[in-house]
Formats: C-alpha cells, sequence, structure tokens
C-alpha cells in the first residue's frame, strides 16, 4: 500500500528485494529506482576485514583495543557499552558489530587499520573497485545522514562479493548470542529455526535492510531486502513470506502527477516550500527541467524549471573542478532569465523572489535525484543506452536520425557525456520525448554523487559499440568495470545489444555481466556469421558503402556514407537496438543512405592545394587506437579510387599515459597493411612504432605536418587525416582548409 503522497515514500525509498547467486538474479527486479537512507561503509569494512581473513592479512584470534572514539556510542541505540581501552577478540568484535548492528563496535573495527582515516581509505578503495557511489559512503557507521542515499544495486554489487568468499567465511557473520560484562546478549532475530541460511546481516532503525544468506544445494543464495518496516519483516520478506508489489505505482504516479497543477504536484511529492505563494495565483508552467543555463540557451527552451546547485555538490559530479560559487550567482548573472518559470534552490534568491516563483528545498542534488526517478518511473517511451570505447557518438546519432520520424527524441548534444553532462540532461527525461537516447562515458557510469546515471536511465535496452584502450590512463581492467555498470540500470526485461567483435576476453565479461542481470542480449559482427546480425556482403564505393547483413535471418541492405567499419558495426547495433523497441530495421535501414554523421568523422572533403585538386578525409573529431585502425582500414579500402599519391596521416592517441607506446604499437599491423605511399606520423608515441614502409615522416610540430602533406601531394591525391581531439590534430585540417581558400582566392 503506499502509505503518503511524498515520492520518496511512495516509491523511491518502497520495500524492494533481490535474490541473486554469484551466476544470477533469480527474481524480478524492482520497477524503479529503489534505495535505502542507509549507507554501505559498515558492509565494506565487514567485506573488507573477512577478505583480510583469506588472505591471512589479519587473523581472527587476534586482540583488538577499543579506542578513546567508542565513548561517543556508549549510550545509544544497539551500543554493547563497550569501554575504552576495553580488550575483545577481532572475530568476536566482527560478529558483536554484525548480530547487534552494534555502532560501539563498528568503531572499535576501525583500529583494525589504525583508525578512522586509513579504515576510510581502504574502504574507499574497495568501493571503487565495486563501484559503490560516493554518496552512500558518508557515515563510517552506515547510519542515516544528511545526503546519504544507497541504490539497491550498490548493495547487489557488495552483496556478490560477500558470495564470492569462502563458506567458512559465513562463519564469522552469522547472528549469535554473546556474553558481554556479564550479560546475556541475543541478536534482534534469532535465524536458528532455518538451518538453510548460514549467515545474515541487518542494520537500520525501524526501516530495516538487510542480507540473508541461504544455501541451496551445493550453491549459496543471498536475499537482499531494503526498507523492511522491521526486522522482522525484512526476514520475512527474505524468505518469500511477504510479497512486494509495484505493479501498478508507475500508473499511480502518473495519475497523481496528470490530475493536479504543477506546483501542487511540486510541494506535495518533494520536501520544500514556495518562497512567494503570491507568484502562484497564475497556473505555473514548466516544459522543461534542466540544472544549468548554458544548456537552455543552447536548446533554446522556455517555460524552464532551473535547479541550482551548491558549489560543493557541483564539485561532487565534476572531479577537479575549482568551482566554488553557487549556481544562483549563475542564474543571477544570466541575460536568459526571461526563459525561466522557476527557480529549485536551497538558499532564496531575494533579488528575484518578486519576480520568479522560488521553491525552495533542504538539498537541490538529493532533489534532482528523486526528480528524475520520479520522471523515469512515469517515462512511457523508450530509453536507450550507449556506452564503448569509441562509436558511442556516432550510434546515439544514428539512433536519433533512425527514430526522428518516428515521434520525438531527447539526447546528448554534441558529445557530451561526462557525469555531470548526463546527470543534467537526465532532467529533462518526460513524456513530452517519444524517444530517449543517451551515450555515456565510463565517467557517466562511476562512483561520483549517487553513482551510476544508468540506476536513473532504467534503458530499455543498452548498446556496447565497443571496447578496448581508449582512455586506458584510468586502466582498462577499471574502464571494463565501469562500461559494464550500464547493464545495471537496464529494466526488467530489457536487452543487451553487444558488439560481438569485441575482444573476446573482454567480450565474456560484457556476457556475463548482461545474463547476470536476466538481459536478452543480441550480438552483431563484421564477421562472425554466427551471431544475430552478421554482414553477408559490402561493396566499397568512392563515396560511401553498400552493406548486404544478415539480421535475425532476415537479409537486409542500406548505404553509409560515413563507411569505415567501426561505423558499420554502429549502423547494425542501431538496427538491433530498433528492432528491440519495436520497429523493423528492414522498413528503416534506408534512411541511412541521408545519415550524416558529426562534421569531422570520415568526412571527404575536395581541396585545391599547390595547383592540384586533392580528397581530404578529416577523421580528427576524437580518436582512439580502435577508431584508429578502423580509420586506416577505411583509408586502405578507399586508395583504388584516386590516381594521385595515397597519404596516411596520423596524430597520437592522447589519454594513454603509460601505455602509449604499448598501444600505439598495435598500429603496426594495419598502418603496414596499408601499403600507403607516405606515412606521416606526428607525436612521441609513434617514434617507437616500427613500420614495413621506408617512405615514413616523423613529424615535430603540426605545421611541419602541413608542410610535408603539401609537398606530397599530387593530382587525385588521397590524404587521410586522424588524430585526437586532445592534441588539436583537427589544426591541420584547419591550416590545409586556410591554404586552399587562399590558393583559391589567389587564382581568382
Amino acid at each position: 500500500m503506499i502509505r503518503s503522497k511524498n515520492y520518496r515514500k511512495n516509491a523511491l525509498l518502497r520495500k524492494s528485494k533481490l535474490v541473486f547467486t554469484s551466476e544470477r538474479i533469480l527474481n524480478k527486479r524492482p520497477k524503479g529506482n529503489r534505495c535505502s537512507p542507509w549507507g554501505t561503509m559498515h558492509l565494506l569494512l565487514y567485506l573488507k576485514i573477512l577478505q583480510d581473513f583469506e588472505s591471512g592479512e589479519l587473523s581472527p584470534d587476534q586482540e583488538v583495543i577499543f579506542p578513546k572514539e567508542v565513548q561517543n556510542e556508549f549510550g545509544t541505540l544497539r551500543s554493547t557499552k563497550s569501554l575504552w581501552g576495553e580488550k575483545r577478540l577481532l572475530s568476536e568484535i566482527l560478529n558483536q558489530a554484525i548480530s547487534f548492528n552494534a555502532p560501539d563496535c563498528i568503531t572499535a573495527l576501525f583500529a583494525v587499520y589504525d583508525g578512522w582515516e586509513n579504515t576510510r581509505k581502504k574502504l574507499n578503495q574497495l568501493a571503487v573497485q565495486l563501484n559503490v557511489s560516493v554518496f552512500s559512503r558518508l557515515a563510517p557507521t552506515g547510519r542515516n545522514k544528511e545526503t546519504q542515499l544507497t541504490n539497491i544495486y550498490d548493495y547487489y554489487k557488495i552483496g556478490l562479493a560477500f558470495l564470492e568468499l569462502k563458506p567458512i567465511s559465513h562463519y564469522f557473520i552469522k547472528n549469535r548470542t554473546h556474553i558481554i560484562h556479564d550479560k546475556v546478549l541475543d541478536p534482534p532475530m534469532d535465524m536458528n529455526f532455518d538451518n538453510t541460511i548460514i549467515s545474515s546481516i541487518f542494520w537500520g532503525t525501524k526501516q530495516n535492510d538487510g542480507f540473508l544468506f541461504k544455501k541451496n544445494g551445493q550453491i549459496i543464495e543471498c536475499s537482499l531486502v531494503i526498507n523492511g518496516d522491521s526486522i522482522e519483516d525484512t526476514v520475512q520478506t527474505a524468505l518469500n513470506e511477504i510479497e512486494i508489489d509495484d505493479e501498478f505505482l508507475s500508473h499511480q504516479l502518473e495519475e497523481e502527477k496528470r490530475n493536479v497543477p504543477f506546483n501542487e504536484w511540486l510541494s506535495s511529492n518533494f520536501e520544500g516550500y514556495f518562497l512567494n505563494e503570491k507568484l502562484l495565483k497564475k497556473p505555473l508552467e514548466v516544459n522543461h527541467m534542466a540544472l544549468d543555463m548554458p544548456m537552455v540557451e543552447i536548446r533554446g527552451m522556455e517555460n524552464v524549471g532551473i535547479v541550482s546547485l551548491k558549489a560543493e555538490h557541483y564539485r561532487s559530479l565534476i572531479p577537479y573542478t575549482s568551482r566554488n560559487i553557487h549556481s544562483n550567482t549563475a542564474i543571477m548573472n544570466s541575460k536568459s532569465k526571461n526563459r525561466i518559470s522557476l527557480i529549485i534552490t536551497d538558499e532564496p534568491i531575494v533579488e528575484l523572489q518578486e519576480t520568479i516563483p522560488q521553491f525552495i528545498v533542504p538539498e537541490t542534488l538529493q532533489f534532482c535525484h528523486d526528480y528524475i526517478s520520479y520522471m523515469r518511473e512515469i517515462y512511457k517511451g523508450k530509453l536507450i543506452g550507449i556506452t564503448g570505447s569509441a562509436g558511442k557518438s556516432s550510434t546515439r546519432l544514428m539512433m536519433s536520425h533512425l527514430l526522428k520520424d518516428e515521434g520525438s527524441v531527447w539526447e546528448n548534444y554534441s558529445n557530451a557525456n561526462l557525469h555531470y553532462p548526463t546527470f543534467s540532461l537526465s532532467m529533462e527525461i518526460s513524456n513530452n520525448y517519444d524517444f530517449i537516447v543517451f551515450e555515456g562515458a565510463a565517467a557517466a557510469m562511476n562512483s561520483l554523487g549517487y553513482g551510476n546515471n544508468a540506476y536513473l536511465w532504467r534503458p530499455d535496452v543498452a548498446i556496447i559499440t565497443s571496447f578496448g584502450s581508449a582512455h586506458a590512463a584510468t586502466g582498462i581492467e577499471r574502464n571494463l568495470r565501469v562500461k559494464k555498470q550500464l547493464f545495471y540500470g537496464v529494466k526488467e526485461g530489457g536487452y543487451a545489444v553487444i558488439n560481438g567483435d569485441i575482444d573476446p576476453e573482454y567480450l565474456r565479461e560484457f556476457i556475463k555481466t548482461a545474463k547476470s542481470l536476466n538481459l536478452t542480449i543480441y550480438m552483431y559482427s563484421i564477421e562472425n556469421t554466427g551471431l544475430d546480425c552478421y554482414v553477408k556482403n559490402k561493396k566499397v564505393m568512392k563515396y560511401g558503402t553498400e552493406v548486404t547483413f544478415s539480421l535475425f535471418e532476415k537479409e537486409v541492405s542500406f548505404v553509409l556514407k560515413t563507411d569505415s567499419d567501426g561505423q558499420i558495426q554502429n549502423a547494425m547495433g542501431s538496427l538491433l537496438a530498433l528492432e528491440c523497441i519495436g520497429f523493423s530495421a528492414e522498413k528503416h535501414a534506408y534512411k541511412f543512405s541521408e545519415y550524416e554523421s558529426f562534421e569531422r568523422i570520415l568526412k571527404p572533403k575536395q581541396q585545391r592545394i599547390n595547383g592540384v585538386e586533392i580528397t581530404l578525409i578529416d577523421d580528427t573529431h576524437n580518436s582512439s587506437i580502435e577508431a584508429t585502425i578502423n580509420g586506416i582500414n577505411h583509408f586502405a579500402s578507399k586508395k583504388k579510387f584516386y590516381t594521385g599519391t595515397k597519404l596516411l596521416v596520423l596524430g597520437e592517441v592522447a589519454d594513454l599515459q603509460g601505455q602509449s607506446v604499448m598501444q600505439h604499437k598495435r598500429l603496426e599491423p594495419a598502418i603496414n597493411e596499408a601499403n600507403a605511399d607516405k606515412v606521416i606520423l606526428y607525436g612521441e608515441p609513434f617514434k617507437s612504432v616500427e613500420l614495413v614502409s621506408r617512405n615514413v615522416v616523423h613529424c615535430e610540430t603540426k605545421e611541419d605536418v602541413v608542410q610535408e602533406i603539401k609537398k606530397s601531394i599530387t593530382e587525385d591525391s588521397l590524404v587521410f587525416v586522424k588524430g585526437s581531439a586532445g592534441i588539436r590534430f583537427y589544426d591541420v585540417v584547419d591550416m590545409l582548409e586556410k591554404e586552399s581558400i587562399k590558393q583559391e582566392g589567389n587564382v581568382r
């Protein structure tokens, strides 16, 4: 039953359950974004200690001296009333912390790692490995704390880590009775009534969460319940004695929003108040929601509800920024205030209180999270999420192009795909749009703020375009862990569309994660004819490629102007995703003949330089090793259409740091097989690349690159330019274009 009109209590903090093994989830997943007000640090602490027991770093029998800090917990709820300087065995303190959810025992465990600061560092490292959100880690003991919120999938990932422990480790976390200071202390819930239960962890007051680990034959299952009404209710729910039903919740939420004015809906579902209710005499019209004024201006939005973040919350979503002003200042200084119909802020803007309605909330970032969750829960359209090392933006543009005649589309602008921009874009999720297509870099799904933005998106379809060394500065394995996070947001009954040409080592990991969440998996490939979608024939033309492919054993054809193998893969992934949301790939594939990508993706340009006509292919939008290999192969496929010299011009791939030389050496086979008349290279890593061709030139400056091109071109030359935007390699193209315009002007 719905307990009140407040959205947090109705839905976000609704009782929810996941039952899972180390292999897969066994029950239906919640229909919306579900969270708990409790934290994760206590669970990470228990997990870390058990891992260190198994590795031998810690001994269960070592003594722990209770630190001075336990005095602060002496009279608190569930305290075992431990004393400063008291000694107990580590295994006993660990079990007491778990059996009683005892804050003094949790605090005592910090002493194992030389105090809270060292403990915090170790637990944060573990949290990063598991991709557990920062805002779930605010309270050292896991207590409720302002801003703190833990997504059910953060708990799920911690639960999976407990399942990876050896069975013997569960002995240490099985709830049991203890004698402390001559008093018998029983755990709140006796779990001995079921001999299949091997351990359990419960936390929270009144609103209760818990892990319950059971043996089912040789397999250990975990039942995770959040927001139980009591520990008894949590246990009964975990054991399937109480059913959870949120089947009609989205309908109820939608009805509630539809039938009341916006201002009434806002104040009844989100904590806050209107600063000047006199301004509400006229109906409040809010057609869009945004987090920053530049997006309002770029998109030409009118009647906007603008949410104003305090500086610390802005910084929580953008690492390394030095911004230290409240967004109220940006709103005050904006020349587009006429576009604003509502300001949502945690600090009133007194100067605007007579002109623009203001809804004052305790915390605007928390409001954003809750607002997005509500709007996604009632959203009736289809949402597609996209990630990958290369091809994210192209695939997103292709999806939008295919869908534009079917309805309205909301998507990223340019390639704004990091955490803050995609969180900001999510504010606009609404039934104003038939389709939403979001691309996310790994950073969009990391642990910043409330964590993985895919939790909020809850895609119907998740597309993995590629995976490899792009942005390897953060570590390829870590990048893989984070890219997989897109799947955690996918709705029950959703789809994973995966590029089957990804390196098998990484492909297995994507498939494993998708299977664990019970997603329907479809795969596509240039070469593997055993997959759901594969290329049957390619006819390469001078300005495009005609592709015939099999999709679910149906033969489909299209012509693509931006036609590298990578772009063909992106097109196939888009058509597969289209099928997943109920549209026919056969009836839409023809639209690719009119598809235009970004200006600097495989863009052929006719230029006249030094009195000769050349074709320059500009592929400097951005770069990765995978995209560079695709580009080189594209160059090789187009050479036969040109009678002049064929020049392969490559700038280094940025953001590879310590792996730069090794990753650039992966380009050797493609460059050698391309058999260019001349290879012109720019960037230090290329100096370690070993090439067969003797006609290779290393340039120290971009101006040198331009001069080398001018020196080498002949009539009907093909010049392919590829390099990272991070090193501004597009400057080479711009300099050549200026040269062409200058020479044409002189001729006239």
